[in-house]
């Protein structure tokens, strides 16, 4: 469990209120109030839109959905996400494409090493995809449960650029 779930933001002006009964346990709310329903279902559909759109489903829910910190914290941790995981793919196919010329150019009969690397970068790719559709699904699950969940190192920054801040 991340340090999010167990302490999410204070309390926004820009949140909606809601009917948080009393003595109830505000910290488990994300800055004292329920995500309501619809929150949670697009805050759910941005985490599993990512997984055929990249980062435009998740941009166009946080870019409609302006109201609500719950559903744009989300959105922008799965765009956000997706630009990281884009950034590793993009060294990846440079990685890749360097030991394909040099594997051409200076021949492999003898040193396997250049095949087994054009390899490991196939299982990097094949790894980061199955990664994507794991988190998908475990943060859209958290999400649809109105839980603030935050992505490793990804939600720190998501937070900070949404203003929202941890109660004391």
């Amino acid at each position: 469990m991340s340090d999010f779930e167990t302490n999410p933001p204070a309390p926004n002006a820009s949140y909606p209120a809601s009917d948080v009964p009393a003595g109830a346990p505000i910290a488990a709310y994300g800055g004292g109030a329920i995500p309501s329903p619809d929150e949670r279902t697009m805050a759910m559909l941005a985490e599993l839109l990512q997984l055929v759109s990249s980062f435009i489903g998740p941009l166009i829910i946080f870019l409609v959905k302006r109201d609500s910190p719950f559903v744009r914290f989300h959105a922008l941790q799965a765009m956000l996400w997706h630009i990281a995981t884009g950034m590793l793919s993009m060294a990846g196919v440079v990685a890749f494409i360097a030991m394909t010329v040099a594997s051409s150019k200076f021949g492999t009969d003898h040193n396997p090493v250049p095949v087994l690397f054009i390899f490991g970068i196939w299982a990097l790719f094949g790894a980061i995809g199955v990664t994507n559709i794991v988190v998908a699904i475990y943060f859209a699950i958290k999400a649809n449960n109105g839980v603030w969940a935050s992505y490793p190192v990804i939600g720190h920054i998501a937070r900070s650029l949404l203003g929202l801040t941890h109660q004391a």
